[in-house]
């Protein structure tokens, strides 16, 4: 799940039509393994074909923060209004992965093409594969989030180098109402979930329009550049499980150039950045391991560049990811 809250991601849209099965066929089967591909294809077309709006919470680091989210889906398109609710104002409004930042104390609109899933949608990938590398079990008790009575799923890794996922799937829609990640200790890291929530409505478009009049905003489009690592001598060792499927040249604002290659299990993602080594960026100093919230990070200078993996996977398995990145100059074939 890519971060569990994704502002800035990146993946293929997929459109679907109304949900095949309802989650309570799943209810007889409480306490066993349930079929994965099934569940979590329910859950990502519940977010992404129907109209829903409400406010989740999401928790990190010891911090909350506010959300307010109003999606439609109206001949097979997805739009979207996110308002960041604590600190700073902002708005995102999406059309499918055409997605605006609205800034408005820089009267500032920064719009990037953008591929990765947002809560409440969960996937990165295929589900096909995820059962060689996760257990899934419907536990048997059910829950109620933002007053809906939900089935709560365990995802479970088969290996060292994944984490752990607590669900709570929507009883009468399969939308995913709240997702905790834990870490290799069993601690909760990272913890999102509605606390109001209204699905099935029908959304006006002007609902989905931003608080702000922005006539005569600076408008910023960033174009970002598919590029192949390997084949410009980079060479890396996926942790096991991972396959890369998204490598492009992206531009921050700042006007660096920076290389991104993002892995997924399907659920799970970890984002290579490479860039040129500048001294007198303090990023560039942060060598050896971290942590922000579900995501663990390593940093190291290779000659002239400045390498950083960051992903929500245990730390070891970063580590050694950061660790087998070098640039040999010779193509290296996928």
């Amino acid at each position: 799940m890519p971060a569990l809250l994704n502002l800035f991601g990146q993946l293929g849209l997929a459109v679907f039509v109304a949900l095949a099965l309802p989650l309570a066929a799943f209810a007889q089967q409480t306490g066993v393994k349930i079929s994965a591909p099934e569940l979590l294809q329910q859950v990502q077309q519940a977010a992404k074909t129907q109209n829903y709006q409400g406010i989740f919470a999401h928790q990190r680091n010891g911090q909350m923060r506010s959300f307010r989210v109003t999606h439609r889906f109206a001949d097979g398109q997805e739009f979207e209004r996110l308002e960041v609710l604590s600190d700073s104002p902002r708005e995102y409004l999406r059309h499918n992965d055409r997605v605006q930042c609205l800034i408005p104390e820089q009267k500032l609109i920064v719009s990037e093409q953008q591929r990765q899933e947002r809560f409440p949608a969960l996937l990165m990938g295929s589900v096909s594969d995820l059962s060689q590398h996760y257990d899934f079990v419907l536990q048997e008790r059910k829950a109620r989030v933002a007053g809906r009575t939900c089935h709560r799923v365990s995802i479970v890794p088969k290996d060292d180098h994944r984490s752990r996922y607590e669900l709570c799937v929507d009883d009468q829609t399969g939308l995913l109402l709240e997702a905790q990640m834990h870490d290799e200790q069993g601690s909760v890291v990272e913890h999102i979930a509605f606390t109001q929530l209204q699905v099935g409505n029908p959304i006006d478009q002007a609902e989905l329009q931003p608080a702000w009049a922005t006539d005569g905003w600076r408008v910023v489009e960033r174009n970002n550049s598919n590029i192949d690592l390997k084949a410009m001598g980079w060479f890396y060792r996926e942790p096991p499980g991972y396959r890369p499927v998204i490598e492009v040249e992206r531009q921050f604002r700042d006007g660096r150039q920076v290389s991104q290659l993002i892995l997924t299990d399907g659920l799970a993602t970890i984002s290579i950045f490479i860039e040129p080594y500048q001294q007198n960026l303090s990023q560039h100093q942060m060598s050896g391991a971290s942590r922000s919230g579900a995501v663990n990070l390593y940093g190291k200078r290779h000659d002239d560049y400045w390498v950083m993996v960051a992903g929500e996977a245990p730390a070891v398995t970063v580590r050694q990811l950061a660790e087998s990145i070098i640039r040999t100059g010779a193509l290296h074939t996928k």
